[in-house]
C-alpha cells in the first residue's frame, strides 16, 4: 500500500543542510545491502527538508510492504539523524496521504491531470540530465516501478507504447534549476524542472490506464535521483473533485 509521511527533524537549522546529507541519513533506513544501496528503482523516496505546519522535516514515501517495515523499525522508537554536523532527534512520523493499490487503480473519469513537480526533476540518459519532462519518459518510469512495487500488478491495464502517444502535455510553466549532489565524492550538477505540467488523455480507454499512474506519481515522484530528494510531485485535484471529497 503506497503512503507518503512526515518525519519530523527536532531543532534542525536547515541553511546548514545539504541534499546529499539528507540522503546520507535516511537511506540506511532502507538500504541493507551494496545491491539496495545501488539500484536505480527504490522502493522509497525521501524529499529534501521541508515544513510542514510549523516543523521541518522530510517526506518519506513508501511503495513496498518491506520498506514500509524498515521505516517502522527506524521509527517505532526514539532515534536521531546525523546531518552533516547536525546530530538531531526525530520526532513522530505523521501520514500525509495512503492509498491501497486496488484504491490507486480505481477507474478514472477525469481525462486531465496537473502534476505540480515541487523539488526540481531531472531525467537521466547516461551522463545527461535534462528538464525536459515527456509523457513516454513519464509513464515508463512510473509503469516500471508499478510493475516492481505493486502485489498486483495487473490491476490497471499497462499501456503499450503505441497506446502511450493517446497522453499528451496540453500545458507547461516550468523554470529550470540546477542542483549539485556530491556522489562517490564526485560534484554533479543535474538540471531540474519545477513547475506544472498538465497531460490530457484522448479517450476513456487511455483515461483508464493513465489516471492511476498518474495519482502514483505522488507517492513514486519522477524522474531520476528520487531517492536524493529529486522529483517529489504532487497531483493537483480538480476543483470539482475537492468540493466532493470536502461535502
Amino acid at each position: 500500500m503506497p503512503s507518503r509521511w512526515f518525519v519530523p527533524i527536532l531543532g534542525i537549522d536547515p541553511h546548514r543542510v545539504r541534499l546529499e546529507f539528507v540522503h546520507g541519513a535516511f537511506s540506511g533506513w532502507f538500504d541493507r545491502t551494496a545491491a539496495e544501496h545501488t539500484a536505480g528503482d527504490k522502493p522509497y523516496a525521501v524529499s529534501p527538508l521541508t515544513s510542514h505546519r510549523g516543523q521541518v522535516g522530510v517526506q518519506v514515501g513508501l511503495l513496498s510492504d518491506v520498506a514500509h517495515q524498515r521505516f517502522k523499525n527506524a521509527t517505532s522508537t526514539p532515534t536521531t539523524v546525523r546531518l552533516g554536523n547536525q546530530i538531531r532527534e526525530i520526532g513522530q512520523p505523521g501520514p500525509l496521504r495512503q492509498a491501497t493499490w486496488t484504491e490507486l487503480a480505481r477507474e478514472i473519469t477525469e481525462r486531465q491531470w496537473t502534476l505540480d513537480l515541487v523539488t526540481p526533476t531531472t531525467f537521466r540518459s547516461g551522463d545527461r540530465s535534462s528538464p525536459l519532462p515527456a509523457v513516454e519518459t513519464i509513464i515508463s518510469g512510473l509503469v516500471r516501478s508499478w510493475h516492481l512495487w505493486c502485489n498486483q500488478p495487473d490491476l490497471i491495464p499497462l499501456p503499450t507504447s503505441t497506446q502511450v502517444r493517446s497522453l499528451w502535455m496540453s500545458d507547461l510553466d516550468l523554470t529550470t534549476e540546477y542542483v549539485d549532489v556530491t556522489i562517490n565524492g564526485r560534484s554533479i550538477r543535474f538540471r531540474g524542472a519545477l513547475g506544472s505540467i498538465t497531460l490530457r488523455a484522448d479517450d476513456d480507454d487511455t483515461a483508464r490506464w493513465a489516471g492511476p499512474l498518474l495519482n502514483y506519481a505522488a507517492y513514486a515522484g519522477l524522474g531520476s535521483m528520487r531517492a536524493k530528494g529529486l522529483g517529489v510531485a504532487e497531483l493537483r485535484r480538480p476543483r470539482s473533485d475537492r468540493s466532493r471529497r470536502s461535502a
